[in-house]
């Protein structure tokens, strides 16, 4: 068997444990069997558990703002911009809600080692700064405006895990893109 087929193995198996049990309900044990690998085979890559879901943590994060970023950059116009980040949320729920799910799950145990300088709500901030800067938007903090922004899809994702609604994310993407917008405006009306 090829070390990277044992790799990607371990690592679905992985996110899809943590994203049901959290990273503290599962052992590798329960890594290596989901897997159908040996213990000894995962601990070749990674010393511990806690190591294999921060490299997993770290690598959804930094591709999901580089995503985010290159969202940025080839669109123009605050409401276009954030009605295709909130899109692209929702569509990476729909394609991989595991992996959603225990990005969710773990932000509060393994987001406080990761550099904040290109995190998704770095790149949100950008999109929102740069409104204010072009007489797109009123000011307001960048930051409750990013965490506004967000919370509309986490929070309707969070919704989704537990069964209060149901269906793909992606159709509720353009009311909660147009939810965003007017959530900022809002901000920025009271600010």
């Amino acid at each position: 068997m090829r070390s990277t087929g044992v790799r990607h193995k371990a690592e679905r198996a992985a996110i899809d444990l943590f994203a049901v049990r959290g990273v503290d309900g599962v052992s590798i044990a329960d890594i290596a069997g989901a897997a159908g690998i040996s213990q000894g085979a995962l601990y070749r890559y990674y010393r511990s558990k806690d190591e294999l879901a921060a490299q997993l943590f770290s690598q959804a994060y930094d591709r999901t703002a580089a995503e985010l970023a290159a969202i940025a950059n080839r669109l123009g116009g605050f409401p276009r911009r954030v009605a295709a980040m909130v899109a692209h949320f929702c569509a990476l729920y729909d394609r991989d809600a595991p992996l959603f799910r225990f990005m969710l799950l773990a932000q509060h145990k393994l987001l406080p080692a990761i550099s904040d300088d290109a995190a998704p709500v770095a790149v949100i901030e950008g999109v929102v700064g740069d409104a204010i800067a072009a007489g797109e938007i009123a000011a307001v903090d960048v930051s409750a405006a990013a965490a506004a922004i967000m919370g509309i899809v986490l929070q309707t994702a969070l919704f989704h895990v537990y069964g209060r609604i149901g269906g793909p994310l992606a159709q509720r993407a353009p009311a909660l893109g147009r939810a965003a917008v007017a959530a900022v405006r809002a901000l920025a009306a009271v600010a």
